[in-house]
C-alpha cells in the first residue's frame, strides 16, 4: 500500500499565524493553573528587574554629582548603594531567566501531552504515516522540534516582552514627555512607528521559509533514520555510494533553503541592529529640546546639569530601548509564524480526524454489535469489498464471502499482492470497507501479528517487550516462569544470559541486534503470552524455518483459533 502524499503546502506571515497561535494557546496553557502561576511569577521578576534596573539607570548622574562637587562621602555612600543594587538587579535577571525558562518547559510539555493525545487517538498516527499525510510532513518533528521551538520562543522571548512593554513604555513615556515635551516623545514614537512599518515588510518572506527550512530539516534527519534503521540491508545491497549521493542531496535541498532563509533574514538583521545602535544617538538629539528649545535648566549648576543629563539620557535610552525590544521581537515572531502554522495544521488535521468529517477507516465499521460467545463462527462476511481509503474507486477484493467456524484454523493463501494483508486490515478496522463483517469476539481478545516485528525503542527489559503492549508493572502481565518455559521452546533461551534479569533494561536496541528469524520468534513468544481467543498472522514466520514453523503454530493451536495469511 503506497501513502498519498500531497504537495507541500506554503505558509505566509499575516493575521492567521496571530489567529492559529490564540487557537493553540489552550492546548500552551492546558494545565492552567500551574503555568499560570510560572507565567505571573515570570512576570514578577521581569517587573522587579525593569524596577530595580530605573534605580540602577539614574545613579551615574548621581555618581556625576558627587564628582563634579568632590564630595567623597557623597560618593562612597552612591558607591554602596550602587552595589547592592546591582547585586539585586543580577539575581532578578537569573530569576527572570529562570522561571522563562520553567514558564518554556511547562508550556512545551502542555502542547506535547495535547498532540500526543490526538496523535495517539483513533489510530491518528497511521493515518499520517501508513495511508495520507494530508499535507502534514514529518509528523514526528512537528511534536519534537517545532513544539520546541514555539514554546521556547514564546516563554522566553515573546510572553515577557510583550505583556511588560506597554507598562515600561507608558512609565517612561511620561518621564520622556516631562523632560523633552511632546516634541521629544513624538520623534520616539516616529522613530518605533517607521521601524514597526519597514520591519513589517522585510518579516513577510521570513515566515515561509522558516516553514520551508523545517521541512527540509525534517526529511534530512528522515533520510539518516533511514540509513541507521536498515543499515544491513543497505550493505547487502552495496549502496554506500547510492546512500552518499542522495544524502548529499537532501542536504543539498536544505542548504538552499538555509541560505534563502538567511538571505531573506540578512535585510531585516541589518535594520534592526542599525534600529537598536542609532536610539543611542536619538537619545542625544533629545536633549535639545530641553537645553536650547524649553530652557528648563538654565537655572541648574554645572554638577546639577551633568547629573540631570545623564538621567535624561537614561530615561530616552530606555524608551527607545523598549521599543526596539518589539521591533526585535519581528524576527523572533516571524520564525515563530513558520511553527505555529505547522504546529496549527497538525492540531486542525487531528481533530478533523477525531469528529469523522473525513476519512472513517478507523471506525468500527459493522452493523451489528461484536458478540463474545454464543455464535458457531467467530467471523462472517457477505459481498465483502474494500480498497485503500486513498481511493474510493479502486477495489482490491469484491463480494467476498468466508465464514470462520469456531476452533477452527483458516488459512489464506495467494499470490502476492491480491489483498490478503488488505483483508487484515479491514479486519482490524484499519480500512474502510462495503458489505457484511460480522465479528463475534471482543476487540481486546484478537491478535494481530504482522509479517513485520515490531519493538518499540527504550532499550527495554525482555519482560517489558514480551507484555507488550501492556506494561510490565500491570497484574495481567503475564508470568516469569511461563515466560521462561516459552522462550525455551522457541529457542530463545540464549536471551536470558543476555539480558541478566528479565526485569532489567538492557543496553541495546532489539530491532538493532537481534536476526530476523529472532525477531518474528520473539513477537510469537508475545501473542503466545497474551492468550488470544483468535490470533490474525500475515506471513509471520516467513523467517523462521520449516521444523521452527510447525513448532510454533502447534504451540499457538493450544491458545485458539487461526486466520493465517
Amino acid at each position: 500500500m503506497g501513502k498519498l502524499q500531497v504537495i507541500e503546502k506554503k505558509f505566509e506571515f499575516g493575521f492567521r499565524v496571530f489567529y492559529n497561535l490564540f487557537r493553540l494557546f489552550p492546548l500552551i496553557y492546558s494545565n492552567t493553573w500551574l503555568t499560570l502561576v510560572l507565567t505571573a511569577v515570570t512576570i514578577a521578576a521581569s517587573v522587579g528587574n525593569e524596577i530595580v534596573n530605573y534605580k540602577t539607570g539614574v545613579i551615574p548622574g548621581k555618581f556625576y554629582v558627587a564628582l563634579i562637587e568632590k564630595d567623597e562621602p557623597k560618593f562612597w555612600h552612591i558607591f554602596w548603594i550602587a552595589s547592592l543594587c546591582y547585586v539585586g538587579l543580577c539575581l532578578l535577571m537569573a530569576l527572570m531567566n529562570f522561571f522563562s525558562w520553567c514558564l518554556y518547559i511547562q508550556q512545551r510539555k502542555n502542547l506535547v501531552q495535547c498532540l500526543h493525545k490526538l496523535y495517539y487517538k483513533n489510530n491518528f498516527y497511521y493515518q499520517l504515516n501508513g495511508v495520507d499525510d494530508h499535507g502534514i510532513d514529518n509528523p514526528d518533528q512537528r511534536i519534537t522540534q517545532d513544539a520546541d521551538k514555539l514554546t521556547k520562543l514564546l516563554g522566553t522571548s515573546i510572553i515577557p516582552t510583550v505583556l511588560l512593554s506597554p507598562f515600561i513604555i507608558s512609565y517612561y513615556g511620561v518621564r520622556v514627555w516631562e523632560t523633552a515635551g511632546g516634541w521629544g516623545f513624538g520623534m520616539i514614537v516616529a522613530y518605533f512607528l517607521i521601524g514597526v512599518i519597514i520591519n513589517r515588510i522585510l518579516i513577510g518572506p521570513i515566515t515561509p521559509w522558516a516553514a520551508r527550512v523545517e521541512k527540509a530539516e525534517g526529511d534530512f534527519r528522515y533520510k539518516h533514520v533511514s540509513v541507521r534503521v536498515n543499515a544491513e540491508e543497505s550493505a547487502f545491497y552495496k549502496s554506500a555510494e547510492f546512500e552518499h549521493v542522495f544524502s548529499d542531496l537532501s542536504f543539498d535541498v536544505l542548504f538552499k533553503r538555509l541560505l534563502n532563509f538567511m538571505c531573506w533574514r540578512f535585510p531585516s538583521q541589518f535594520f534592526q541592529s542599525f534600529f537598536d545602535y542609532y536610539g543611542g544617538c536619538m537619545s542625544y538629539i533629545l536633549q535639545l529640546f530641553p537645553l536650547f528649545v524649553f530652557h528648563m535648566y538654565d537655572n541648574l549648576t554645572p554638577a546639577e546639569l551633568s547629573g540631570q543629563i545623564s538621567n535624561n539620557a537614561f530615561y530616552f535610552i530606555y524608551l527607545i530601548n523598549c521599543f526596539t525590544r518589539l521591533t526585535d521581537l519581528a524576527m523572533n515572531i516571524a520564525e515563530l509564524g513558520g511553527y505555529i502554522m505547522r504546529v496549527s495544521e497538525f492540531v486542525d488535521t487531528g481533530k478533523l480526524h477525531q469528529s469523522g468529517i473525513k476519512n472513517e477507516a478507523f471506525r468500527r465499521n459493522s452493523e451489528l454489535p461484536e458478540k463474545a460467545s454464543g455464535d458457531d463462527n467467530l467471523i462472517e462476511t457477505e459481498h465483502l469489498s474494500f480498497g485503500p481509503p486513498t481511493n474510493s474507486n479502486i477495489r482490491i477484493i469484491e463480494n467476498l464471502t468466508f465464514h470462520l467456524p469456531r476452533n477452527k484454523t483458516l488459512l489464506i493463501t495467494g499470490d502476492s499482492g491480491i489483498g490478503k494483508t488488505s483483508l487484515m486490515r479491514v479486519i482490524a478496522d484499519m480500512w474502510p470497507h462495503q458489505g457484511i463483517l460480522k465479528k463475534h469476539f471482543k476487540k481486546t481478545d484478537a491478535y494481530f501479528l504482522p509479517q513485520k516485528p515490531y519493538f518499540p525503542v527504550g532499550r527495554l527489559s525482555l519482560k517489558q517487550q514480551l507484555v507488550f503492549p501492556a506494561e510490565e508493572n500491570e497484574e495481567k502481565s503475564g508470568n516469569d516462569e511461563e515466560i521462561v518455559r516459552i522462550l525455551h521452546e522457541l529457542k530463545l533461551g540464549h536471551l536470558l544470559p543476555i539480558v541478566g534479569n528479565i526485569h532489567d533494561s538492557v543496553d541495546f536496541e532489539w530491532q538493532e541486534t537481534l536476526s530476523p528469524g529472532e525477531q518474528q520468534r520473539l513477537c510469537f513468544a508475545r501473542m503466545i503470552l497474551a492468550e488470544p481467543t483468535v490470533a490474525f498472522l500475515d506471513e509471520s514466520t516467513c523467517n523462521v524455518d520449516e521444523g521452527m514453523e510447525n513448532a510454533m503454530y502447534e504451540m499457538l493451536r493450544k491458545v485458539g483459533p487461526i486466520f493465517w495469511l
